[in-house]
């Protein structure tokens, strides 16, 4: 099942709409921005599934699904993503170019990225019994990959073309 979908079944639309109106966002751009945003997320989940640290940092931060975002939700999400992609230089750009492609202003984007980080994270953990019932992150690579291919970044992509499409 892709990232999006797992979101979406376990807190509905309205969730991701919540994360997006913090930063003042209609419920489209958010839509566009999530698409353009969970890739990268996803696919730095993939790069750092035997990261332990991340695993912990997954099982005890993530915003549930449904629950409104607040000002921690944002700094765990920061925490998430310096896991994930190792630096803000990284998230920085792919603010920059998720802006590219939506024509949202990278300022927003930037600030969405870590609360879609920490939705992402709760919507995991939810899903998958806090990532332990899975094999930890090894078991959300295995949910990310539909196809069971054992490369997810290709079920990710195709999610994204969908949301784009709706």
């Amino acid at each position: 099942m892709a990232l999006l979908d797992i979101i979406t079944q376990l807190g509905g639309s309205a969730a991701i709409e919540q994360i997006g109106a913090r930063v003042g966002l209609t419920p489209a751009q958010t839509q566009s921005a999530a698409a353009a945003l969970l890739p990268a997320l996803a696919g730095g989940l993939k790069r750092q599934s035997g990261n332990s640290d991340l695993g912990g940092l997954l099982q005890q931060s993530g915003l549930a699904p449904g629950a409104a975002p607040t000002n921690e939700t944002a700094s765990m999400g920061n925490l998430i993503l310096g896991q994930i992609f190792g630096s803000k230089d990284v998230s920085r750009t792919v603010a920059a170019n998720a802006a590219a492609s939506t024509g949202i202003g990278v300022d927003q984007l930037k600030a969405l990225l870590p609360l879609l980080a920490s939705l992402s994270a709760g919507a995991l953990a939810s899903r998958s019994g806090g990532l332990q019932g899975q094999g930890g992150l090894a078991g959300l690579v295995g949910m990310l990959d539909q196809d069971g291919d054992g490369d997810p970044l290709d079920d990710i992509m195709g999610m994204a073309g969908k949301l784009l499409r709706r």
